[in-house]
C-alpha cells in the first residue's frame, strides 16, 4: 500500500480546447466602460442609467470603452474543456477524484427543462469511495488513530462548516439550449465542452471530509446550542426577517450587546429560518458584534452567573412561524432570546441613510436605504448593573473626520512643521480615530469575559484606580493580565482571540503592558482596551483551534501532488514571537511571509482558503490537463513540527522556509540576497540529519 501511495500520479489524457468566447481568441477584450452607466456625473445612482462616458474616468480616461487582458482565458485566447472533481479525507489520507470531459457523464433534463449534466451522482460515487478506502485503512492500521475529530468540537467540524455548500447544492452544468438527442456525435460533445469550459474560473472542486468527525448537528440542537451561549456569555441571540421590495424576506441569526441599534444592512439572505441557523456558526453569530454595538450603552454586571445554563428545548417551526406572523406588512420582525426566553418584536420604518460607494471608474454611487427601529424593547436583563461612566473622545473632532495629530503627545501642543498635519495638530486617520474606534467615546471601566464558548465563562470588571508614573513598556499586575488567564483555560497566551472576528490578541492587551510612560497607567490602559467595544464589553475566547494536525496537511499535499509549504520566523530572542505560514501551493509559486503565532492557527488560514490555492494551482496552459489525483488510505506520517522548531531556533530571527512535496522535501533560508537552499532530501528527518540537527 506504501508503494502505491508514493507512485507518481498518472496524468490524464489532454482535454479538449475551445476557442474562448469572451475574446474570440484574441486574448484580450475591449468593451465598454462601466462609466457610461453613469453618465458624465461624479455622485451616480446605484442602478445603472443611460448616459454618456464620465469624463475623468480612472479607467478609460472619457472615452468611453476601455481594451485589457480577457482575464476568462488567461490571454491564452483558448478555454480548458475538463472539470476534476475531488474529495479528500483528511483522517485516512484517501483521495478519489472524477475527471469531467466532453462525453464522460450523461445529460440528463434539467429541472427547469432543457439539458444538464448532473454531476452530483458523481460527486457522491467519490465519497463513497473515499470513505470505503478509510474504513479498510482503519482496520489495517491505516489512517486516522483516534485522536482528530474523536470528540464532538465546540463549534462543529470547521471542514463541514465550509463545505456545506458543496453538500446543499447540487453540482450540475447547463448544456446549451440546443443540446438534444439525436444530434451528431461530434455536435454534441462540441456543445458538452462549451458548457464544461465556462467553469474556467473554478475547474479544480475539492471537497475535503473527516471520517471520524461526529454527525452533522441538526439546526434545532444548533440553536438551542446557541441559546446557552447566549445565556453563558450575557449577550442578547437575534432571531431576524426582513422584508425586502422584492422577494420573499431573508433571515439571519446573530449575537447582540442589548441596547445595540439595528444594523442598517445585515448579510441576510437566507431564504427560511432553518437555513439560516444551519448555515450560522457561533463564530458566525458573533462576526460584527462591535459594529452593531459601537452605540450600545455599556453597564457592569450583577455579579454571579456564568454557569452553562440547562439546554432549552426549541421549535424551530414554531420560532419560524411566529416571526412570520409578526412581520406581516412590517418591514421585519425580532425574536430576542434574553434572560432564558423568547422575545417577540416588530420593526417599523424610522428614516433613512444613503450608502455611497466609490466605484473602480473614480464615481460615487449612492443608495439609499431605510433605518429600522423595533417598536418596542424587552425588559432590561437580570444581570445589568449600573452605567459604566464615560467622556467624549478628546481626540476627534466632533462632526469630522479629523483626529488628534500624533506630534501631540499626551494631549500637548503640535509639533511644529509636523509632516502629517503640518502643525495644525489634526489630521484625517484611515479607519476614524485610533483612540475610540469610531465610538467618539472614552469609558472608565471595562467588562472581560474570557470563554471556551462550550460551557466555561468568566466575566470581571476592569476598575482602574489611580496610580504613579511609570515607565514605558511598564507591565501591570492583577486581572489586567490575560495570558494569566489563558493558563487556567489549558491554552497558551498566543491561542487567546477576539470572539468578533477571531483576530488573535495584540500582546500589548495580552500580557497587560502600557506602551507610553506616563501617570494613571490603569486608566490608560483600560480606555486604550474599551476603545470601540460594545458597551464597554471585551469577549475573549481561550481555545485552541479545531484544526488537524500539520501531519495530516503533509499526507493530503502528498496525495493531492501539490506542496505544502511552511514557514517559521523565531524572533524571541529578540522579545518578540514565533511567527508560522502554512500553504497549500503549486511548485514555484512565491512564498508567504510567516504572521500567525502558532501553526494551529496558520493551519487554519491554510485551510479557510484552500478553494484559493486549489484554484492558483490549477496548469496556466489551458493545453495541458488538469491533473485527476487518486490516493489510498495512509499511515500519518511523523509530525514535522518539532524538527521545523529546532530549525528555527538555530536559525533565530531569520525567516526559514520547509517544501513537503511528492518527490521529497526542501529548507530554505531567507538571506539579504534572497531565498537560499541549504537543504534537499528525500524526507524531512533526512534533511534534519544532513544539517546536524538530529543524530
Amino acid at each position: 500500500m506504501g508503494a502505491d501511495a508514493d507512485r507518481p500520479p498518472v496524468g490524464p489524457p489532454a482535454a479538449p480546447l475551445i476557442t474562448c468566447a469572451t475574446c474570440a481568441g484574441a486574448g484580450a477584450v475591449t468593451e465598454v466602460c462601466g462609466c457610461t452607466g453613469g453618465g458624465n456625473r461624479l455622485l451616480v445612482g446605484w442602478r445603472d442609467e443611460v448616459g454618456r462616458a464620465y469624463r475623468d474616468c480612472r479607467l478609460c480616461g472619457g472615452a468611453g470603452s476601455v481594451a485589457h487582458d480577457c482575464v476568462d482565458c488567461g490571454r491564452t485566447g483558448r478555454w480548458r474543456a475538463q472539470l476534476v472533481l475531488t474529495v479528500a479525507d483528511l483522517d485516512t489520507g484517501a483521495v478519489a477524484s472524477a475527471n469531467v470531459v466532453p462525453g464522460s457523464v450523461e445529460p440528463t433534463v434539467a429541472d427547469r427543462g432543457g439539458w444538464c449534466l448532473d454531476l452530483t451522482a458523481l460527486l457522491r460515487e467519490q465519497r463513497a469511495v473515499v470513505e470505503a478506502d478509510g474504513e479498510v485503512g482503519a482496520d489495517g492500521g491505516v489512517g486516522a488513530d483516534g485522536e482528530v475529530g474523536a470528540a464532538e468540537p465546540p463549534d462543529g467540524d470547521p471542514l463541514r462548516e465550509r463545505n456545506r455548500p458543496w453538500e446543499a447544492a447540487s453540482l450540475v452544468v447547463p448544456l446549451h439550449r440546443r443540446w438534444r438527442p439525436g444530434l451528431p456525435q461530434q455536435r454534441l460533445r462540441e456543445l458538452e465542452a462549451q458548457a464544461i469550459a465556462r467553469h474556467v474560473h473554478r475547474p479544480w472542486w475539492l471537497l475535503l471530509i473527516r471520517s471520524a468527525a461526529p454527525p452533522a448537528e441538526q439546526p434545532d440542537a444548533r440553536l438551542a446550542r446557541l441559546c446557552e451561549l447566549a445565556d453563558l456569555l450575557r449577550l442578547d441571540l437575534v432571531v431576524e426577517a426582513r422584508r425586502h421590495r422584492r422577494g420573499a424576506p431573508t433571515w439571519h441569526v446573530r449575537y447582540e450587546v442589548p441596547g445595540s441599534q439595528l444594523p442598517a444592512q445585515t448579510p441576510a439572505h437566507w431564504p427560511d429560518l432553518r437555513t439560516a441557523v444551519a448555515a450560522t456558526t457561533v463564530a458566525d453569530a458573533l462576526f460584527g458584534l462591535g459594529e452593531r454595538g459601537s452605540a450600545a450603552p455599556a453597564y457592569t454586571m450583577v455579579p454571579g452567573g456564568g454557569e452553562r445554563t440547562v439546554r432549552h428545548d426549541v421549535d424551530l417551526a414554531r420560532l419560524g412561524g411566529l416571526v412570520l406572523a409578526d412581520l406581516g406588512g412590517a418591514p421585519g420582525a425580532q425574536a430576542v432570546w434574553r434572560d432564558g426566553r423568547w422575545w417577540h418584536l416588530r420593526l417599523a420604518v424610522d428614516g433613512s441613510t444613503v450608502v455611497l460607494t466609490e466605484r473602480d471608474t473614480g464615481q460615487v454611487a449612492r443608495r439609499p436605504i431605510d433605518l429600522l427601529r423595533r417598536v418596542a424593547e424587552p425588559p432590561a436583563p437580570s444581570w445589568q448593573g449600573v452605567p459604566v461612566p464615560h467622556e467624549p473622545c478628546p481626540d476627534c473632532v466632533p462632526g469630522g473626520g479629523l483626529v488628534s495629530c500624533y506630534c501631540r503627545v499626551d494631549g500637548g501642543p503640535a509639533e511644529p512643521g509636523c509632516r502629517i498635519c503640518g502643525g495644525a495638530g489634526f489630521a484625517p486617520v484611515t479607519g476614524g480615530c485610533p483612540g475610540c474606534r469610531g465610538s467618539r467615546r472614552r469609558h472608565a471601566a471595562l467588562t472581560v469575559t474570557v470563554t471556551d464558548l462550550v460551557d466555561r465563562a468568566e466575566h470581571e470588571l476592569w476598575l482602574p484606580g489611580d496610580g504613579p508614573d511609570v515607565p514605558s513598556g511598564h507591565r501591570l499586575d492583577g486581572p489586567y493580565r490575560l495570558a494569566d488567564q489563558a493558563t487556567r483555560f489549558g491554552v497558551r497566551p498566543e491561542h487567546l482571540t477576539d470572539a468578533d472576528g477571531g483576530r488573535t490578541l495584540d500582546a500589548a492587551l495580552r500580557d497587560g503592558l502600557v506602551l507610553v510612560g506616563g501617570p494613571d497607567p490603569e486608566r490608560r490602559f483600560v480606555s486604550s482596551a474599551a476603545a470601540g467595544r460594545p458597551g464597554a464589553r471585551l469577549i475573549v475566547v481561550a481555545r485552541r483551534p479545531d484544526v488537524p494536525p500539520l501531519a495530516d496537511l503533509v499526507r493530503l499535499a502528498r496525495a493531492l501532488s501539490l506542496t505544502l509549504r511552511v514557514g517559521v520566523c523565531d524572533e524571541r530572542p529578540d522579545g518578540m514571537a514565533l511567527r508560522w505560514s502554512v500553504s497549500l501551493v503549486r511548485c514555484g509559486t512565491a512564498r508567504a511571509r510567516p504572521m500567525q503565532l502558532t501553526v494551529e492557527a496558520a493551519i487554519d488560514f491554510c485551510l479557510r482558503f484552500l478553494d484559493n490555492a486549489v484554484r492558483d494551482a490549477v496548469p496556466d496552459d489551458p493545453a495541458v490537463p488538469i491533473p485527476v489525483p487518486q490516493a489510498p488510505a495512509r499511515a500519518r506520517p511523523p509530525d514535522p513540527v518539532p524538527g521545523i522548531l529546532a530549525l528555527a531556533e538555530h536559525h533565530a530571527g531569520t525567516e526559514v522556509s520547509v517544501e513537503f512535496g511528492r518527490d521529497g522535501c526542501r529548507v530554505d533560508l531567507l538571506v539579504p540576497e534572497g531565498w537560499r537552499l541549504i537543504a534537499r532530501a528525500a524526507s524531512f528527518g533526512d534533511a534534519l540529519r544532513g544539517l546536524g540537527l538530529v543524530s
